[in-house]
């Protein structure tokens, strides 16, 4: 799966181990015995059933990722992508026109608390908040697409409950059941997708009687989102730097 992704480009590390590149995504130990539901990585783990984009701690996120089914569930545990292009394009002209510049801080630390996962002082530093637009322009194909998700904590510049109201409203538009693919999984599949177009969520299932372990690699992103302050195209940016050839030809 490794060498497969690095045709896609560069990979990021897990978060557990910057030695490795790939994220077991599981309820298994080594031995495949069922980890318990209330440990420290069950409940990391347990914020990827909200919806997000992988790696909005970084400055420029993850491109593109791969997931592989090595045990799955034969009930619940499903994946489910949301296309945050298309909920964008069917939003009304005025309204992407009161959104387009918004910014958004994104805090690693929002959803985790969610599944009542509470990060350490390492983490904190590690995973500070970062800023993203709340519309990401993909930069090889000029396209916009809503940037939102479950690390969505606030909007800049507004009282922090509208802009958290803002984010819950296109959030629940965003994941409607028309913009939604859900995927029932068997063991051998092997899904891949765009993160600058699409959010993602597992789905729940019996962790204490059924293993579940999925692996996800993760190509970095080369385009960061913003620059001082201001919201990056990225489709210009990757034009002027010749970039959209270049990843056009892996």
């Amino acid at each position: 799966q490794e060498v497969f992704s690095r045709w896609y480009g560069d990979l990021e590390v897990t978060f557990e181990d910057p030695k490795l590149y790939t994220a077991h995504l599981s309820n298994i130990y080594g031995d495949g015995s069922i980890r318990e539901k209330d440990s420290r990585k069950s409940t990391f783990l347990r914020a990827n059933q909200l919806w997000h984009s992988d790696s909005t701690m970084f400055q420029a996120p993850a491109r593109i990722s791969f997931l592989s089914a090595h045990a799955v569930a034969p009930v619940g545990g499903e994946t489910e992508w949301a296309d945050m292009q298309a909920a964008w394009e069917a939003l009304p002209a005025k309204r992407k026109k009161e959104l387009e510049r918004l910014v958004l801080e994104h805090d690693f630390q929002k959803s985790r608390r969610v599944s009542k996962y509470e990060f350490d002082d390492e983490e904190r530093k590690r995973w500070p908040p970062l800023l993203h637009p709340l519309v990401r322009v993909h930069e090889e194909t000029g396209r916009k697409a809503l940037y939102i998700g479950s690390q969505a904590a606030r909007v800049i510049g507004w009282p922090l409950q509208k802009g958290q109201a803002l984010i819950k409203e296109l959030l629940e538009f965003a994941t409607q059941e028309r913009f939604i693919y859900t995927h029932h999984w068997s063991v051998h599949d092997f899904m891949i997708w765009d993160n600058r177009r699409v959010n993602h969520r597992g789905r729940p299932w019996d962790e204490e009687k059924y293993p579940r372990d999925l692996r996800r690699t993760n190509v970095m992103g080369e385009i960061p989102t913003m620059c001082d302050g201001i919201p990056v195209d990225e489709y210009e940016w990757a034009q002027k730097h010749h970039s959209v050839s270049k990843l056009a030809g892996t």
